[in-house]
Parts: structure tokens; C-alpha cells; sequence
């Protein structure tokens, strides 16, 4: 049952990676048909100020779309508890002007978020109790109503101390980049 979950949600990944890449190549032509046919110049937004490292708000907190139309996911907090796990919270809000239900295949969503230390090349896991179930925030499907969000989390083992920033998946969205770790 487990290599089903596992192969689907895999599944689910590359398809969404596949529409992320498409979209990707839109994107770039039409900027550059804009360029082109305008005569207008295109500045990257510089990105090299990472965000604090002793609190992260969601003001400044990583955001992203989801593959529910309509509905972002924000990384609220990212942080390094006293124990060698880190908490990592997230919501998710409807920020269209219909309904959504998430239908998300799987009974726990926060149970499929992960993190990667690229400094490491290593991926962290959400962590289990003595008898076997995830340590998440309850919950799989859920419904939003237009400006209504939905907050989960999920603690998982904290990498090395010299590791401050770590890429994060949650379910549904493409991976958040650059995320700082906050100190306990």
C-alpha cells in the first residue's frame, strides 16, 4: 500500500514539474515577444538578501502557487525547536473568487512534506511517534471558501547546526527555495 501512495504521489510530482516547466517556457516567450515588440527592458528582482533568520513572517514568508486553481501556499514558519526537530508550518488560502476542494489522494496531507539540506544532499522526512504515526497537524482534503485559508504543520529531524537554509516541499506546490531556518 505504502509503494502505491509512494508511486503515485511520485507520479503526481513529475506531472506537475512537466506543467511547471511548460508554463515556464509561456512565460519566457511571452516576456520576450514583450521585449521585442515593445521596446521595454526586463529587470530580475534581486533575491540575494536572504530573509532573517529569527523570525519568519508572513509578510516576507515564502509563497507559491498551488496546483488548486486559485489557492497559494505560504511557509508561515520554518523553525529549529530545542529537541533536534524542526516545525514547519504552512497554510493554504483561496485567493480566487470560487470555492476549492483540494482532493488531495492521500488521508494526511502535512505527512507528505519534506525538506532537502542542499549543503548537504540529504532529504529530511516528517518524523514518526512510538506507535508509528506521523508527528503532523490532522487533516487530507480540504475545502476553502473564497479568502479563507487552512494552516497545517509537520515536525521533522533538524539538520546539522552549520545548515541555515533548506529547500521545502509541501504538497501540491513546486519546491520553496532558500528557506531560512529559524534559530529556537
Amino acid at each position: 500500500m505504502q509503494t502505491t501512495k509512494i508511486f503515485k504521489f511520485s507520479r503526481n510530482v513529475l506531472a506537475a514539474g512537466g506543467v511547471a516547466f511548460i508554463s515556464c517556457i509561456i512565460l519566457l516567450c511571452g516576456a520576450a515577444a514583450l521585449m521585442l515588440f515593445s521596446g521595454a527592458s526586463i529587470r530580475a528582482q534581486d533575491t540575494s538578501t536572504p530573509a532573517s533568520p529569527s523570525s519568519a513572517t508572513t509578510a516576507s514568508a515564502p509563497k507559491a502557487d498551488t496546483e488548486w486553481d486559485g489557492v497559494t501556499v505560504q511557509l508561515t514558519s520554518v523553525k529549529r525547536d530545542e529537541g533536534g526537530s524542526i516545525t514547519v508550518q504552512f497554510k493554504y488560502t483561496n485567493t480566487g473568487a470560487n470555492k476549492v476542494d483540494s482532493q488531495w489522494p492521500h488521508n494526511v496531507i502535512a505527512e507528505w512534506v519534506y525538506y532537502i539540506d542542499p549543503k548537504n544532499k540529504k532529504k529530511y522526512t516528517v518524523i514518526k511517534d512510538s506507535d508509528n504515526n506521523f508527528i503532523v497537524s490532522p487533516g487530507g482534503n480540504f475545502s476553502l471558501a473564497p479568502g479563507a485559508s487552512k494552516l497545517f504543520w509537520a515536525k521533522l529531524p533538524a539538520p546539522p547546526a552549520d545548515v541555515t537554509s533548506i529547500t521545502v516541499f509541501i504538497p501540491g506546490a513546486p519546491p520553496l527555495e532558500r528557506v531560512t531556518l529559524a534559530a529556537p
